[in-house]
């Protein structure tokens, strides 16, 4: 595995997308429009799932209550197998709070109603902007903001919460690959209050950008007095492996 830190040392690059190219030679004519740069890295996210299915990964969920003090608590602590699927990311539970558990134990706490933001839903009701340039991972990424409209609807929907939040994504200037996401909710959703942040950052194995660490901050809504429940989750990402060809990876869908 190649830690992020270390990756722009060992990165050495690699081919860019038909996708990619026909957008560069774009950019090099007219000038590249944020909406363009978001369609081109939506496009390319979906060339790159294919080639992500054959890796196997361990995640690593921590859970955390933030004290008035500030201290964090550790709640729990919980180990899944994980891979990319051709519906999106499977889970397998194997350890909780280190201890090892049987093949087809319960799934872990709200793994029915697992939260996402779905970077597609960028494309509506939000006012897209190219904030800059920085450079992560050792790769030059333009800064892409995407602020909410405020006429948006509310949609409660737990697997959609862009359509509730503000955003900005770090994106590879050559392969359109995102190399960073940060959601920040605008409104009131899922049970959480606004301010709640969420980010998502890659890191590079086998010259492709493969998940290595979420980061939730959620808060509750105020009580009578103004307080808040502050809780946060860190999911890491190791140990990812490349099966064969011949190989193929089957999990139970959880019950």
């Amino acid at each position: 595995m190649v830690r992020p830190e270390s990756a722009k040392l060992s990165f050495v690059g690699s081919i860019p997308t038909r996708t990619s190219i026909l957008f560069l030679l774009a950019g090099a004519l007219w000038g590249l429009e944020p909406e363009a740069i978001l369609e081109a890295a939506l496009n390319v996210q979906r060339e790159l799932r294919p080639k992500l299915q054959p890796y196997l990964g361990q995640e690593d969920i921590r859970y955390f209550q933030v004290m008035a003090s500030g201290r964090r608590k550790q709640t729990g602590w919980e180990t899944y197998d994980v891979f990319e699927g051709a519906r999106g990311p499977a889970y397998r539970l194997v350890a909780r709070n280190g201890k090892p558990v049987k093949p087809g134990g319960p799934a872990r706490r709200g793994e029915r109603a697992r939260m996402a933001f779905p970077v597609e839903d960028l494309r509506h009701n939000h006012t897209l902007s190219l904030r800059g340039e920085a450079t992560l991972l050792g790769r030059r990424c333009w800064v892409l903001e995407a602020m909410l409209d405020p006429s948006a609807p509310d949609i409660v929907d737990r697997a959609r919460g862009m359509t509730a939040s503000d955003a900005t994504l770090w994106i590879d200037q050559e392969t359109f690959w995102i190399l960073k996401l940060e959601a920040r909710l605008r409104r009131f959703w899922a049970n959480f209050a606004e301010g709640s942040l969420v980010t998502r950052e890659a890191l590079f194995h086998d010259g492709l950008p493969l998940t290595s660490l979420i980061r939730l901050r959620l808060l509750s809504p105020a009580d009578r007095d103004g307080r808040r429940i502050v809780r946060e989750t860190e999911q890491s990402y190791s140990r990812y492996r490349r099966f064969g060809a011949e190989s193929t990876i089957e999990f139970s869908p959880v019950q």
